[in-house]
């Protein structure tokens, strides 16, 4: 058994814990076992989990990650926590792994959230766009960029044609803790009819049911608490993304993407993937949002991405492929 350990909440987002989700549907159809360790009770991905017959170990929140380790099953044991919050803390965790005699891998983010070690994971990912090959990495062995983006096996088939579909998915982030969905709400509300807003499962209750009624209020359609996006990247013209991992699914399905930050340190971490053509950057902290934001839209809204692209839903086959032939050796 593949113990996946990641988290999802509302300084950490949910991305990681939809990857693993994903990724451990792939492990499991290319022949091996994969379980999901959490630190939450969030009853959306306990769900997701439990309906696809994926093992679920809920284990109690420290303060330092390496004190995990003793609650653990045995088997090996993949990190996905790449988060700012807790990079300092990953060599740790990996070192407290590897002392119970377990292999281990881990995926890592770019940039300034890059694992740093230096315990050397079996095996370190980075299934990014503008992963570099030659940069030197604390791990035996190192795999990456955008063929090992982990998303559902929905992500497999050819999307429907732009030309079929019609109005704009409006998705900032699971938790969304920087407020960009009321920010873009307000910048386009003349537009509400043509949204669709996706409000998180992991945005507090109360903020998430403000959201809707404001989202109703400009005539704007809330889905609240989606299971999985695909359905709706697939029958949208157009998205406006947050700078998560969803701008890997408007990817996948040729879906034309404008990419909001709320800072420049964000923006400047959309570089590799803006620079593939994949989509428009608008930094939220500059003046003049509604028009740069409605300008940017307006240009998506007549955009024809080429099919295939970078990103061909086999992301999680490839990565599963490697850790079972990892964990195997």
């Amino acid at each position: 058994m593949i113990w996946l350990r990641c988290k999802a909440g509302l300084n950490i987002g949910t991305g990681h814990a939809v990857r693993c989700l994903s990724l451990a549907r792939a492990i499991e159809a290319e022949g091996g076992e994969a379980g999901i360790i959490f630190d939450t009770d969030n009853t959306a991905f306990l769900a997701q989990a439990d309906a696809a017959a994926i093992p679920v170990l809920t284990v109690t929140p420290r303060n330092h990650l390496a004190d995990e380790a003793a609650e653990f099953p045995a088997g090996p044991v993949l990190v996905d926590l790449s988060n700012p919050l807790l990079l300092a803390q990953l060599s740790d965790l990996i070192a407290a792994l590897q002392a119970q005699g377990r292999k281990t891998a881990l995926i890592e983010g770019l940039d300034k959230e890059a694992y740093i070690g230096p315990a050397e994971p079996d095996l370190v990912i980075t299934p990014y766009i503008g992963a570099e090959a030659e940069t030197p990495r604390p791990a035996r062995r190192w795999i990456g960029g955008g063929r090992y983006a982990v998303l559902g096996p929905e992500y497999e088939a050819a999307p429907t044609p732009v030309s079929q579909r019609a109005g704009v998915l409006v998705m900032l982030s699971g938790s969304d803790p920087w407020h960009l969905t009321e920010k873009v709400m307000g910048a386009l509300a003349d537009r509400g009819p043509e949204l669709r807003i996706a409000i998180g499962n992991a945005i507090p209750h109360d903020r998430a049911l403000k959201l809707a009624a404001a989202a109703e209020a400009i005539g704007a359609m809330p889905l609240m608490s989606p299971d999985g996006l695909f359905e709706h990247f697939n029958a949208a013209r157009a998205c406006i993304l947050g700078p998560g991992l969803a701008k890997y699914e408007a990817a996948a399905t040729a879906t034309p993407a404008v990419i909001v930050c709320p800072d420049e340190r964000y923006a400047a971490m959309q570089s590799a993937f803006i620079s593939e053509g994949l989509g428009q950057l608008i930094n939220a902290a500059e003046p003049g949002l509604a028009g740069n934001l409605n300008a940017a839209l307006n240009r998506a809204l007549v955009q024809t991405p080429e099919y295939p692209g970078p990103i061909d839903g086999q992301g999680a086959r490839r990565v599963a492929r490697e850790l079972i032939r990892t964990f195997g050796e």
